[in-house]
């Protein structure tokens, strides 16, 4: 495909290693541990404890376990909505890593779990579990805490955390669920104590938290706990178990210790890297242009698998509509793993209104690598709505937020509707200049009806156009 000189203005360059912000911690944390998938960051406070934070990236293979001791006593019709809610068996966590170590290879960390009745061993449950897709608990305390218990969702690539209730608890489609407290419950929140906390953050914007945020420490305050995980990217929290049964381990090291026995607890499992992955770190999506204009493309792209991308071996390939940048654009530098590469290109000039998409894939022997399509859409507004572009601009980013599948038709009825409105404006601004002038001039106010009529008749004409 032969592209004219004049529309193609492609760039492409390495960009140095970038991180995602989960991995890039907040001031005073350092690294500590690495796995696939897994990060461990620790922060020391002189004369004090640490804190650790634990970023499970869910894209990556990782799991995330509901562990629990035998059950006991299964406590029918004993359960918050009527259902059961049986008694588990306390142990150490010790235990726990050890059950999870001889369940699979790849088990990375244990940390405690959810509240429970910490006067009875077996003990029942606080609040619901859900593991395999089937409800291991409905928990006792129905009527604790209203309004302040949170249900984290678990899938095996996403999690999310909304509010605990018996319909939001039976109905989920998520094969594991556990449930917590909201940051603010009254847990001694400002007391120096141990505390677990868990964060969701959705740090490619794509709508969904695809990572997982484990906080843990000895002694710290809840808005304490909460404000590290925001720092480290978090847009939601819960608060699990704390005091005594906050506890934490590693590959069988423990860094947050106590010998509290406890009935359920968390086990974290390393992912896996593919040796050929590509993901979209950045890239322009849904600009507002105006007719007439043209745009930069921006699209980079991270190797996100374990080998070394050679000189020409993986191609952006363009599916539909290249705007000008060619159908193929090879990558002809060597990457490594963690690195990016950015492609630039200017589009040809947008002639016409309305909604266009361009898609790519990021190719390798024929295959695909890509985590998922890269989809480029560009939105075209007439000149007479130019002073309604940041509006626009801004009602598509939190349409994206909502991840709602019918943007394009919700950017045309838009574009409609404020010609409609402009029109009209324009109309009620005439009869307006109209009844002035006859107001000035009394002998032409026998003109009056003809006027306002064929403005009606315009209008209406118009109307039945639309």
């Amino acid at each position: 495909m032969i592209i004219p000189a004049v529309f193609l203005l492609l760039v492409f360059l390495l960009v140095p290693p970038t991180s995602a912000r989960a991995t890039s911690p907040p001031p005073g944390f350092y690294p500590l541990e690495s796995q696939p998938g897994l990060e461990l960051y620790r922060k020391d406070y002189p004369g004090g404890n640490p804190d650790f934070v634990l970023v499970v990236d869910l894209t990556r293979q990782t799991g995330v376990h509901l562990l629990h001791g035998p059950m006991g006593d299964p406590g029918n019709s004993l359960g918050a909505y009527g259902g059961a809610s049986p008694r588990f068996a306390r142990q150490s966590l010790d235990a726990y890593w050890k059950e999870f170590e001889a369940r699979t290879s790849r088990a990375a960390c244990v940390v405690n779990g959810g509240f429970f009745s910490t006067f009875e061993d077996p003990a029942p449950l606080a609040f619901g579990v859900k593991t395999g897709g089937s409800i291991l608990s409905e928990g006792y305390a129905r009527d604790e805490y209203p309004d302040q218990k949170l249900l984290l969702e678990l899938w095996a690539d996403k999690a999310r955390i909304v509010p605990l209730n018996e319909a939001a608890f039976k109905n989920s489609d998520a094969p594991q669920t556990l449930a917590g407290l909201h940051e603010a419950a009254d847990k001694d929140p400002n007391a120096l104590t141990g505390r677990t906390f868990i964060g969701l953050a959705d740090l490619d914007e794509d709508g969904f938290a695809r990572s997982l945020l484990v906080f843990t420490s000895k002694t710290t305050r809840q808005a304490d706990a909460a404000a590290v995980l925001r720092d480290f990217g978090a847009q939601q929290v819960m608060m699990l178990d704390g005091g005594e049964s906050t506890q934490f381990l590693c590959d069988g090291q423990p860094y947050v210790y106590s010998e509290r026995l406890i009935p359920q607890a968390i086990g974290i499992s390393a992912g896996i890297i593919p040796d050929y992955e590509a993901v979209v770190e950045r890239q322009s999506d849904w600009p507002v242009l105006v007719e007439g204009e043209s745009l930069e493309i921006e699209l980079i792209i991270k190797n996100n698998g374990s080998k070394t991308w050679q000189p020409g071996e993986v191609s952006l390939v363009n599916r539909r509509n290249d705007w000008g940048a060619g159908e193929l654009l090879v990558v002809n530098t060597a990457l490594a793993p963690g690195e990016t590469a950015a492609f630039r290109w200017q589009t040809p000039v947008f002639e016409r209104r309305g909604v266009f998409t361009s898609s790519w894939d990021v190719v390798r022997a024929g295959q695909s690598i890509s985590t998922r399509p890269v989809v480029i859409n560009v939105i075209v507004i007439p000149i007479e709505l130019e002073a309604k572009k940041q509006e626009l601009e801004a009602q598509v980013r939190d349409w994206a937020r909502q991840k709602l599948e019918n943007i394009e038709q919700l950017v045309l009825e838009w574009i409609q509707s404020q010609i409609r409105q402009s029109a009209e404006r324009a109309v009620d601004w005439v009869e307006s200049q109209v009844r002035s002038l006859t107001d000035k001039i009394c002998p032409a106010s026998t003109l009056l009806p003809g006027v306002v009529i064929a403005l009606g008749a315009a209008r209406a004409r118009r109307r039945e156009k639309e």
